[in-house]
């Protein structure tokens, strides 16, 4: 038996690095609106999601290359910095993460199909993490949502936000 990837895994490994490089951008995006409306914690909590997604890119990338496998770097695309409010950006990150867990649990599906033992376990290392991004974002809708439009409350948000490490 090979350790190899076929075609198929390897173009859609590429693809998921283009994703994950998008989320970055994404979350840069966010920062972006953070850091313009004076949010301190908030801007760090995205500058710091947005490096966690190139870290993620980056280990895809090994990965590959541990596989003996082609890399390709797929067009990002433009992302807004512009959004409504705080809670539309948690609740625009969330719908994104589920993006995100759908494709990386369709190709954990596609290394099972293969067999391709290497790459499952790779894989299932990401399903922990989404199960960990999509709770995070959805607890912070929560807390913003309950916050409402009380201005103090959302300074305090914010203040939470910033103790993310």
């Amino acid at each position: 038996m090979e350790l190899k990837m076929s075609e198929k895994l390897e173009k859609a490994f590429n693809d998921q690095i283009r994703l994950e490089l998008e989320s970055s951008y994404i979350y840069t995006g966010m920062r972006m609106y953070f850091q313009s409306l004076g949010l301190p914690g908030a801007t760090k909590w995205m500058t710091i999601q947005a490096e966690e997604e190139r870290e993620h890119a980056d280990l895809f990338i090994n990965f590959l290359l541990d596989m003996d496998a082609g890399l390709e770097l797929g067009t990002l695309n433009a992302q807004t910095t512009q959004y409504d409010s705080m809670l539309d950006v948690f609740e625009k990150g969330l719908a994104h993460e589920k993006v995100i867990s759908a494709s990386i649990l369709k190709l954990l599906e596609m290394a099972i199909e293969e067999k391709n033992y290497g790459a499952e376990n790779f894989l299932r290392t990401f399903v922990d993490e989404q199960i960990e991004e999509e709770d995070h974002f959805r607890g912070y809708v929560d807390l913003i949502k309950m916050a409402g439009d009380d201005v103090a409350a959302l300074f305090k948000v914010d203040s939470i936000l910033g103790k993310r490490e």
